[in-house]
């Protein structure tokens, strides 16, 4: 289990911006002790498959945003 955690939110709209968040994270080799944690606002099934590969969890988010 890793011991540092980054939680982001977005959803379809802001799935660019959280792409290249997430891309900027791992450029860097002290990434790898990160976990990195989605919760879904809203993104389309295909968004969440390309995070899937990428990051450690998605999770739905579960209030009325």
């Amino acid at each position: 289990m890793k011991k540092n955690v980054i939680v982001s939110l977005a959803d379809k709209n802001y799935f660019d911006l959280l792409n290249e968040l997430i891309d900027s994270i791992q450029s860097f080799a002290k990434s790898k002790d990160i976990a990195i944690c989605i919760l879904d606002a809203g993104l389309t099934e295909q968004q969440r498959k390309i995070l899937s590969s990428k990051v450690d969890e998605i999770k739905s988010a579960k209030w009325d945003i």
